[in-house]
Order: structure tokens, then sequence, then C-alpha cells
């Protein structure tokens, strides 16, 4: 069972969203409800990370904090 979710947004936005959302899906029918669906799917499943997943991808020497310290110097 679908449900349905109104909004108002500007005008400019709504049709860039609207014009990527028919370029992406080929000019098919029900293109823009399909990357509606998308994007609400990727917002609710933000933050879920599998840490298990990542971990021993990076063989590093330094820890994590001397990492950021690299970073932090290489920005200044």
């Amino acid at each position: 069972m679908a449900e349905t979710i109104k909004a108002e947004i500007k005008p400019a936005l709504a049709r860039r969203f609207r014009k990527i959302a028919m370029e992406r899906n080929k000019y098919k029918k029900g293109a823009v409800k399909a990357a509606l669906e998308e994007l609400i799917k990727r917002y609710v499943s933000r933050g879920k990370v599998d840490w298990k997943a990542l971990r021993g991808c990076l063989n590093m020497k330094e820890s994590s904090v001397e990492l950021q310290h690299k970073a932090w110097d290489f920005s200044d």
C-alpha cells in the first residue's frame, strides 16, 4: 500500500529535481516517483554504516589520531 507525502518546495528546486529525475530515468513514466523514492531511502538509511565490514580494509601503521593530525596539517 502506498502513502502520499505532500510538501511545498521552491519552484526552481522542483524544476531541477524533475529535470534530473527524468534524465536519469530516461523520460519513463514514473521517473520522478522513482527518483523521490530513491532519495527518501538514502535519507532514511543515512548513518547506518557496517563498520565491521570496513575493519581491516586499510593496513595503516598510524593510529586514527595520528592520521587525523596529518589530515589537519595537510589542510593548513
